[in-house]
């Protein structure tokens, strides 16, 4: 958490206000989270202008002219805010930059720090590492990278094979496709894999349309909350009913992570 439709949300706010900004000045909390070459991150951002705003999977970049990016991955906690320069500093803020002729500022904060940005002068570096992005994938790829022995969990949130995905959406998208998280991906037909895939897609984009799901105190880069969590079928919901089946919701330990499951929808794979 965040996931992919709260990068999403987040980004499409930026790309309103900042696309022709100028970077004047850059304030760095702490320089273990902000990673640049030498001689530091101001040096090689300020004057900048900003060109376009890019997400791939979770992690979103500022593109910057003529070349080079800042790319911030925001982990389990992180959080950006695009507002007031005058307005209180929170607590764990790693990153400030401020743009010229505005009285804007974007901050990054993240109290557990399993985020982090990285300043790339020369190269547009967001997608570096990761697997195709979630939103786009076609059905041949998708194949693919699930036609392995691993749990079907697994496959989906590693991010070297498909990036963006994460628990809650997982877990969202393997309910509505009738798929125990446990299940092998070499053990998924052709009709499994394309209604797995329609799932997955319809469920990010209705995730985007009610930007993304507030859990805890996720909001984005205006302060508002989402409001797909309204709409979650299985995640959060341990001991309450399937609003498909009426089968009570379980919490089983899946790819390392807290998984939720209906037993009547998603039968074991024994």
């Amino acid at each position: 958490m965040p996931e992919l439709p709260e990068v999403e949300t987040i980004v499409r706010v930026l790309r309103r206000r900042l696309p022709g900004a100028v970077i004047a000045d850059v304030r760095v909390g702490r320089r273990d989270y902000v990673r640049s070459p030498r001689p530091s991150a101001g040096a090689h951002l300020r004057g900048r202008r900003v060109r376009a705003v890019r997400r791939h999977g979770k992690r979103l970049a500022l593109l910057l002219e003529p070349r080079g990016s800042l790319v911030v991955h925001l982990g389990m906690s992180g959080r950006i805010d695009l507002g007031p320069a005058s307005a209180p500093v929170p607590r764990h803020t790693h990153l400030r930059l401020s743009f010229r002729g505005d009285d804007l500022e974007l901050r990054v904060t993240d109290p557990r720090r399993f985020g982090g940005v990285s300043v790339a002068p020369d190269r547009d570096g967001v997608a570096d590492g990761l697997g195709p992005d979630a939103l786009g994938l076609r059905r041949p790829v998708f194949r693919r990278i699930v036609a392995r022995p691993r749990q079907i969990k697994a496959l989906l949130l590693d991010q070297r094979a498909i990036a963006g995905l994460g628990n809650i959406y997982v877990d969202e998208a393997l309910w509505a496709a009738g798929i125990h998280p446990l299940t092998r991906g070499t053990d998924l037909g052709d009709d499994e894999v394309r209604h797995l895939l329609a799932q997955l897609r319809r469920i990010l984009a209705a995730a985007i349309r009610h930007r993304g799901s507030t859990i805890r105190d996720w909001r984005d880069a205006r302060g508002a909350s989402g409001g797909f969590q309204a709409r979650h079928r299985v995640y959060g919901r341990t001991g309450l009913p399937c609003v498909r089946c009426g089968a009570t919701i379980v919490r089983i330990l899946a790819a390392g992570r807290s998984t939720h499951v209906c037993p009547g929808c998603q039968p074991s794979p024994g």
